[in-house]
Formats: structure tokens, sequence, C-alpha cells
């Protein structure tokens, strides 16, 4: 058995033109790079299974690596060992349970390991805190309205709020109990786009307990929750496309659900991922692919935002319903152009 045969039972696939240090998108803290890190920032030695992430920092060996794609102490060694890269132990002398090797970093500072215990450094007055700050800055809610497509009661609904410098998104379990705040920059201004303040344990957001709907849309990420949920969708973000956890399925039980993730090959492949963790657990699933064609990650925020532009508002089911319509094949886009073609010449 091989490094690339761990891996690839961990659902990260390695390029097979690489000999010794592989290239692969970062899967420790996807939500801490742009579009997923399409331009892969991590690096896993072909030889140990060791890995470590350029762009926020993370990194260890391939227990670790295990651990992060949420397997428990145990499983992560049985399959270090049924792939070669572990002896076998007694079984009194088994390795003991830890937590991945080392938080990413936010910014150009690192940060030491994390410890087992670390608890979330926000608090609901934080959380209280932000929110107010956001609901007095209407010129940033304005921003958001137009080039992210946010509404301010969804905002006010998810407590967002803005700290000084990004917007923060709580994550809370099913009793309503905060369990982690992520911090997006909006507008691209600065990398990464999506941080995790520490302590941070990622969820469904908001948790399917708040959505009374029967039908649920999953897109890629807080944002485009928070856009969809404007114009009327029952969105329910998935942070990341490596984030899926088999368990959320059970959160989803007795709802029809529609996946909607970004038109590129991470987000493809989360969808067809979640799909089949859905299906298994016996839930009605369907997958959307916004534009077949496209491979730039293209999203849902995208499809709203072209909305918007044509129609001063989305007033009807039917108009929402339109929003998860896929793009014409490629041969009726080419006829569409022709005709455009022809139509400006003739002009």
């Amino acid at each position: 058995m091989t490094v690339r045969a761990f891996y690839s039972a961990l659902g990260v696939d390695l390029p097979t033109w690489s000999n010794r240090e592989a290239p692969v998108r970062c899967f420790a803290q996807p939500d801490a790079h742009n579009h997923g890190d399409r331009s892969p920032s991590c690096s896993v030695n072909l030889a140990s299974g060791a890995w470590n992430c350029h762009g926020c920092g993370a990194h260890g060996g391939a227990y670790d690596a295990a651990l992060h794609r949420g397997h428990s102490s145990r499983s992560a060694m049985e399959l270090l060992i049924a792939h070669g890269l572990a002896d076998p132990r007694a079984r009194g002398n088994r390795k003991p349970e830890r937590t991945p090797a080392r938080e990413p970093r936010t910014g150009a500072q690192t940060r030491a390991p994390k410890p087992a215990d670390e608890r979330l450094a926000a608090v609901e007055d934080d959380v209280r805190l932000w929110a107010e700050m956001l609901g007095a800055d209407s010129r940033l809610i304005r921003q958001l309205a137009v080039k992210r497509a946010w509404g301010s009661s969804v905002i006010r609904e998810l407590e967002l709020g803005f700290n000084g410098g990004r917007i923060t998104i709580p994550i809370r379990d099913r009793h309503d109990a905060l369990r982690g705040v992520l911090r997006y920059e909006p507008f691209g201004r600065r990398d990464p786009k999506m941080l995790a303040v520490p302590g941070t344990r990622l969820g469904l957001i908001p948790h399917p307990a708040r959505e009374a709907s029967d039908r649920i849309i999953l897109v890629e990420g807080p944002p485009d929750m928070v856009a969809a949920r404007s114009c009327g969708l029952p969105a329910i973000a998935i942070p990341g496309t490596s984030a899926w956890q088999p368990p959320w399925a059970e959160l989803l039980a007795g709802r029809r659900v529609t996946i909607v993730m970004d038109c590129d090959e991470p987000g493809r492949r989360a969808a067809e991922g979640i799909a089949t963790s859905l299906r298994a657990a016996t839930i009605d699933t369907e997958v959307i692919d916004l534009w077949p064609d496209r491979q730039d990650g293209y999203d849902l925020t995208d499809r709203i935002l072209e909305r918007q532009r044509t129609r001063s508002r989305l007033p009807g089911a039917r108009t929402v319903a339109s929003l998860l319509r896929p793009v014409p094949s490629a041969h009726r886009i080419r006829v569409w152009a022709r005709v455009r073609n022809t139509e400006e010449v003739a002009r």
C-alpha cells in the first residue's frame, strides 16, 4: 500500500504526475482559502505522508490528516495500519486520541499547537456586540446588499456582525449554543477570505433545527447561504467543499434536499460525495449544477446578482425557482451566441 492509497481513502486525491511532494487543496481548513483553495497551497510528502499547507500554516502527519478528515483516533490508526504506514500495536498500547497537530494561522502570525481542550475564543457578548456594530453601519449593510445580495432581515436573523475588520458568522448547535464563529472578508480585499475564531467547531449554518421547511437547499459556504435566504430559499451552508461530515445527514432526515455547489471540480466532487452520504441515509436528494460548462467557481451568489441586475426584485415563486435552473448546454449557448453576433453585424 502507498501514501497515495491512504490519502485516496481519505477522499484526498493526489496528482499522479508528482514524484516527491504532491500539491493538493488544503483539507485542514479549506474555508481559510479563496474558492476552496483552487490553486493548491498544501503539499503531501509521498514518502512519509506528512503534509503542510503553505497558505494557512496547518501541517501534520498522515495520522493528523485522518483526524482532519473526520476519523476518530482508533479509525485513523486502523487506516494507517491497513495502508502499511504504521505497525500494529498491542491492544493496551494504542496511541492516545489527540486533536490535529496545529491550528491554521490567521494572517502573518502563527499560533502555537492547539490544545485538545481549547475553548472558543468568543462568547455570546461578542456576538451581540458585533451584531450591533454591523446594524449601526448602514453603509456596510448597503454594500453587502449590492455586492453580495444580502438582505438586512436575514443578516439580523443569522446574527451576522462586524468586528471592525470582517463579517462575523456565528455557528450554533441544535440547542442554540454557540460552537464557533467564522470571520469573512466579503469584498475580496484580503486573503484568506474566510477565517475561524480559535476553538471553532464547524457545523451546518444555520443548524437544520432552526429551518422549518421540508425542503432544504445545501449550498457551498455561508456567503451563498445568506444570499439565498435573502431571496426566499431555505438554504443551509456547508462550511467548505471538504467539510461535510456523514453524521450531519441525520440532521436532515425527513427533508427533501437539493445540493447546489460551485461550478468547479471541487464543488462538483463535493456535491456527489454529499449526495451519496445523504442517499445512504435514505434522504430524498438531488444535485443541481447551475452551469455545467463552467469551471471557474461560478456560484449561487453570482446567479442571484445576475438576476437582480435584470429584475428590480425577485417577487414570485416562479422567479425564485428559476434561480436553481441550470444554464442550457454548450450547444444551445453557441447557437445563442451566433444569433447575437448576427444581430450585432446587422446593426
